[in-house]
């Protein structure tokens, strides 16, 4: 009995630790992806390095997430001289210290970084670093830069339509020759839209991640830089705050549970709440909303109805909710007290909460049974036998 309580409570009270400091962000210098205004807005702070630095690895060891924006490779005129007389061109010349990267190396380094847990964010024309270290990108007729400029609408799926609370995003593609895919595979899918292409119409992804080993990575054809993008919002906090939503996910798995929608955010300057759209499953549900340093009001509703509300001055807020029927429900998070433009974490999973690690708890148990049977099995079938010399 000792034994079997000592395993039960080996896997109970093992919980894992949130580390409070600021995640470790940086973002390539590039021309066309003004990332670092989201990352300003929502007071990340982050160092930015150039694309030169991207073939070592021990730059990668430094952070914790790392944005890949469109347009980070020089432009090739920056790095030639031209020596002309008039107009008649004499030569063309590379520039002292011009350097080309090490496309393997850097794949090399890429790899290690996501799949040891790193969050990577890729936009636009930086499609092929992302391409180079896990492939998956496939084009029509070949050619990535075919999207055309115009009005396109994003179909938000899984994590990002939770997000945005919304079916349809309406978008511009403001230039011609925008990377347009025809898939990713091995990608979860979050956005899909129809666009114009010199051929004619077509669809395809628009926003995916690729979960890889600890760390994901994140693609999208569409970086508009405004403040009210939510795809941009939901992007930028995603990355720069993977840990926060990994050490989450750590507390609720505890409980075994299915598992449902997750989005990462903040309240911005001048918003008084965050609405969101979970699906939840018949029967009984958990939100689970956790923060490094605020405190929040969790309140879950169907139409006008209030089904249930928790604040808590824990690190995690436990909302559990039985619903009558499966559907999208509304989850409407307030900050409480200090709350404010501190990051947070909501994950939301199906199905009844028992007692923590129940399952490993039932294998532990399982396991220690197995071995109790086998040396009983073996008493039995070996007894102890006893000699000696008769008298």
């Amino acid at each position: 009995m000792k034994l079997y309580a000592a395993v039960i409570l080996s896997f109970i009270l093992v919980l894992p630790e949130l580390n409070v400091a600021a995640p470790r962000v940086a973002v390539v210098t590039n021309r066309y992806d003004n990332v670092e205004k989201w990352l300003q807005a929502c007071r990340v702070p982050y160092r930015s390095i150039g694309y030169a630095e991207l073939e070592n690895a021990e730059v990668y060891s430094r952070f914790d997430a790392i944005f890949f924006p469109s347009g980070m490779e020089p432009p090739p005129e920056t790095n030639i001289n031209i020596l002309s007389r008039g107009t008649s061109i004499q030569g063309v010349t590379l520039k002292e210290g011009h350097y080309r990267l090490d496309r393997r190396k850097l794949a090399r380094a890429l790899r290690s970084f996501i799949d040891g847990g790193g969050s990577a964010y890729f936009s636009g024309y930086s499609w092929d670093i992302l391409h180079g270290a896990y492939g998956g990108f496939d084009f029509f007729h070949d050619f990535p830069y075919i999207g055309s400029a115009g009005p396109v609408e994003l179909r938000p799926e899984g994590d990002l339509r939770c997000f945005v609370s919304s079916s349809r995003i309406p978008a511009h593609m403001g230039f011609t020759g925008w990377v347009a895919a025809r898939s990713i595979d091995g990608a979860d899918i979050l956005a899909t839209a129809g666009f114009d292409t010199p051929r004619g119409g077509a669809e395809g992804p628009m926003v995916a991640r690729l979960r890889k080993k600890r760390g994901e990575a994140y693609f999208t054809s569409f970086y508009a830089g405004e403040i009210g993008n939510q795809v941009m919002r939901f992007l930028v906090l995603r990355v720069a705050y993977g840990r926060l939503l990994e050490w989450l996910e750590e507390s609720a798995g505890r409980w075994d549970q299915s598992p449902g929608a997750a989005v990462v955010d903040m309240l911005l300057p001048g918003e008084t709440s965050r609405r969101y759209s979970v699906p939840l499953e018949r029967g009984r549900n958990t939100v689970f909303l956790g923060s490094p340093g605020g405190h929040f009001q969790a309140d879950l509703y169907r139409g006008d109805e209030i089904l249930a509300s928790r604040q808590s001055w824990e690190r995690v807020t436990v909302l559990d909710v039985r619903v009558p029927e499966g559907g999208t429900y509304g989850l409407r998070v307030f900050p409480a007290g200090n709350g404010r433009a501190i990051p947070f974490a909501v994950s939301v999973k199906h199905g009844p909460r028992l007692i923590p690690y129940f399952r490993r708890v039932i294998l532990g148990f399982l396991f220690v049974s197995v071995i109790a049977a086998l040396v009983l099995i073996n008493r039995f079938m070996n007894p102890r036998k006893y000699s000696g010399r008769a008298r």
